[in-house]
């Protein structure tokens, strides 16, 4: 049960009670072993069940307006310096890990927080969006953040430095595990007003090859790690100073998902959309975990394919193999064609989601290499 430690008592207990009544799948007698051993006071036991039933009752579907508030300027600059933000050359490389129980496995606890549900347009895997003939030219700019077991992946820092320069919105999908690892620049991005984060599982995880309660626990377990940096950056000095309605504006939780290898299966669809969280794909993909890429060829790629509704996929862990140089040719140029980057959420608040009942690179089928590869991972 050590496993679980890096929750607070009070948020493991009433977390992992909640997650039987979001998406389903635990065991009574399972939450039940976890609550004994976690030591949390009988008190907590009692407010979980409170929120279990709370969590039961119907929410209003999500609106435009409750999904497009992100960040804190005041707490963002209250709580680093302009130097801090920048990072550092160290922080980009991706280095080995020897797997350990507790860095290895997701982890068997839920979050508190649960997000409204989903217009039902926004269920399968979400491709693009249908934006109005006469409206604005909005596109998004996507960046995963992945860690596998067995490493720590990096953290661009001159990816999120040129995004900042240019006023640039994006959507960072993070795993549970990178996150863990990597605390304050989870923080900054969340407290960042030009950033949105997303669920990008616990570690990585081949969602077609593994059972649905494993989805699960990679699903709720990041929404959790989230939940629980949050609490940490609530309890700093920098942020009790401020006006609580800034806290406030930072998300309670990640509302979207994206799958890892962008590979899925109707189970595994039907376990992101029973946790309200709308599935992300792509209709764009820049190529930059290939090690052969170069940024004069993500150029040529975004600025051939993009349209209006795009949602452009691209790495910042590390793994993004000429994505910042890129981005210096890329945001200029759309930005003279008409374009407009937005958030995620923004995006899908502003047309008509497209979505289909598969996950894929560019078409149908055209990612089983990475089933055929997981698979003998598995083995």
């Amino acid at each position: 049960m050590n496993k679980l430690r890096f929750l607070r008592p009070h948020v493991l207990v009433a977390a992992m009670c909640l997650a039987v009544a979001m998406c389903g799948g635990y065991e009574e007698s399972a939450i039940g072993t976890a609550l004994e051993e976690s030591a949390a006071p009988r008190v907590g036991i009692l407010h979980s069940r409170s929120l279990l039933r709370a969590a039961a009752t119907d929410q209003a579907p999500a609106t435009a307006a409750s999904l497009i508030d992100f960040g804190s300027q005041v707490i963002s600059e209250r709580c680093w310096t302009p130097e801090e933000l920048l990072g550092k050359p160290e922080d980009h490389p991706v280095r080995k890990q020897r797997p350990t129980g507790v860095a290895a496995s997701p982890l068997p606890a839920g979050p508190l927080n649960r997000p409204a549900p989903l217009p039902p347009e926004w269920y399968n895997s979400i491709r693009a969006v249908e934006m109005p003939s006469n409206g604005a030219k909005l596109i998004a700019l996507t960046f995963d953040l992945c860690e596998s077991n067995g490493e720590i992946s990096g953290y661009d820092h001159e990816i999120v430095n040129t995004l900042r320069t240019h006023q640039i919105k994006a959507t960072f999908f993070a795993g549970g595990k990178w996150m863990r690892s990597h605390p304050d620049k989870t923080q900054q991005l969340m407290a960042d007003p030009l950033f949105e984060i997303g669920n990008h599982s616990w570690s990585h995880a081949h969602f077609a090859l593994i059972s649905e309660a494993e989805m699960e626990r990679e699903i709720l377990s990041t929404q959790a790690q989230y939940e629980v940096l949050r609490e940490d950056l609530q309890s700093k000095k920098c942020v009790r100073e401020v006006a609580p309605a800034e806290m406030e504006k930072i998300p309670r939780i990640p509302r979207l998902f994206r799958f890892p290898y962008g590979t899925c299966n109707p189970a595994a669809l039907g376990a992101v959309n029973r946790c309200n969280l709308a599935a992300i794909q792509w209709s764009v993909v820049t190529g930059d975990a290939a090690r052969s890429q170069t940024a004069a060829n993500i150029v040529r790629v975004v600025l051939q394919q993009v349209r209006p509704g795009a949602i452009i996929i691209a790495h910042a862990n590390g793994r993004g193999r000429g994505t910042a140089a890129a981005l210096t040719r890329i945001i200029p140029e759309l930005r003279n064609r008409g374009y407009k980057f937005t958030t995620v959420s923004e995006l899908l608040a502003s047309g008509k989601a497209i979505g289909v009942s598969e996950c894929y690179e560019n078409k149908s089928h055209d990612n089983r290499r990475y089933d055929l590869k997981s698979a003998r991972k598995i083995k």
